[in-house]
């Protein structure tokens, strides 16, 4: 048994949060069908789309056509959740918004990701993860105080936006389950944006003796032959890294004793580490480092973790055959239940590829199919 089976989910998103959204939740059991244009996802062209749309089935629907709406209300009559990510009141001018849904299934659990949020002074604005980064915050905290801002490559928005639509909808189906009552769930890329730096996103007074600002050092360093981050956050690593280092003399000199003081002879210190860590490799380093208890790790490309033991030990690589790319290899579930686990159900579909199966479930004959496939509602 999976933790979502039984749960049918239908997918009317593209590009990333909600993509993935519903990947998590088919990760878990879900049926989700990934409902299309004639033209497809958007980021089909991109080899991002296999690693946002495993474990689907997929089917066409032109939901501009009369016919075509009328195919996916009957798909959720018989679902649990619906997932959009459409621009505000693009779903309610189609007439498959959450009001025209819940007129056809009560207990629908509507989620619905967008940009900036479904109401608003910037609720009509196009909205992707790089504007969020730059509007929200992260651009100018990755460049640091004294840099310019720095844009984060991984999208970091829609990666959270996506984690925060599947728990809404996994707490909605939760609330559903004890009450009968379906609902909607709103969540946006901007809200994820600032829930990922909860840390930081604070404003009042201060509490005494409280220390802001990153740890030193917390940081990134160049070696002799690559780059490695050691991370002293507290007194006890911090000796710990000077012992190892054996710059003994600097766990009591008044200049680096506290995290205070570090912090204001900030340069004064980097340029004494960084001189110490060019003299020998990223490997050595860590070796060493780790043998004393010092929290550090090389600089990896993102390749080089299909082989990492950890990740493996971890089943965060899974292989599998796409019908059209061949052998491909992923990441595997990153949530682990001891009970119910969930599994990689399949490859991403092809555009279409379960258009007929849909229907058939849903009691449509072979020559309604042919009908609709010849006006091209499918």
């Amino acid at each position: 048994m999976f933790a979502l089976q039984g749960v049918k989910i239908v997918d009317l998103t593209n590009y990333i949060a909600g993509s993935y959204c519903c990947m998590l939740l088919a990760d878990m059991g879900a049926d989700v069908i990934k409902v299309e244009t004639p033209e497809g996802d958007p980021f089909r062209e991109i080899f991002g789309f296999y690693g946002w749309n495993r474990g689907k089935r997929a089917m066409v629907l032109d939901l501009k056509q009369p016919e075509g709406k009328a195919v996916l209300l009957e798909l959720v009559k018989q679902s649990d959740v619906v997932v959009e990510n459409y621009r505000p009141g693009v779903a309610d001018r189609l007439g498959i918004g959450h009001e025209n849904l819940k007129q056809v299934n009560p207990r629908i659990i509507y989620t619905a990701l967008s940009a900036w949020g479904q109401t608003g002074p910037y609720r009509d604005r196009p909205g992707f993860d790089p504007l969020m980064q730059a509007l929200g915050g992260v651009m100018a905290a990755q460049g640091g105080p004294a840099g310019p801002p720095v844009f984060n490559r991984v999208a970091v928005s829609d990666y959270t936006a996506a984690f925060l639509g599947a728990y809404g909808t996994a707490v909605a189906l939760y609330v559903r389950e004890k009450t009968g009552i379906g609902q909607r769930v709103d969540s946006s890329l901007l809200n994820a944006v600032i829930a990922i730096q909860s840390g930081w996103f604070v404003r009042g007074a201060e509490p005494k003796n409280l220390v802001t600002g990153v740890p030193i050092p917390y940081q990134l360093f160049q070696t002799a032959d690559d780059w490695m981050f050691v991370a002293c956050g507290n007194q006890t690593f911090w000796v710990n890294f000077c012992k190892a280092l054996r710059i003994e003399s600097l766990i009591d000199d008044p200049r680096f004793a506290l995290l205070t003081a570090r912090l204001e002879h900030r340069e004064e210190l980097l340029g004494i580490l960084q001189e110490i860590l060019l003299t020998n490799s990223t490997d050595e380093w860590v070796s060493l480092l780790l043998a004393n208890d010092v929290p550090c790790a090389p600089v990896k490309q993102l390749d080089e973790l299909f082989d990492d033991p950890q990740v493996r030990h971890n089943e965060m690589v899974v292989e599998y055959e796409h019908p059209d790319a061949g052998k491909m290899w992923q990441m595997g579930v990153p949530i682990k239940l001891s009970e119910t686990p969930g599994r990689v159900f399949g490859p991403p579909p092809v555009l279409g590829q379960h258009t007929v199966e849909v229907l058939a479930e849903l009691g449509y004959s072979p020559d309604r199919i042919e009908v609709l496939r010849r006006k091209k509602v499918v």
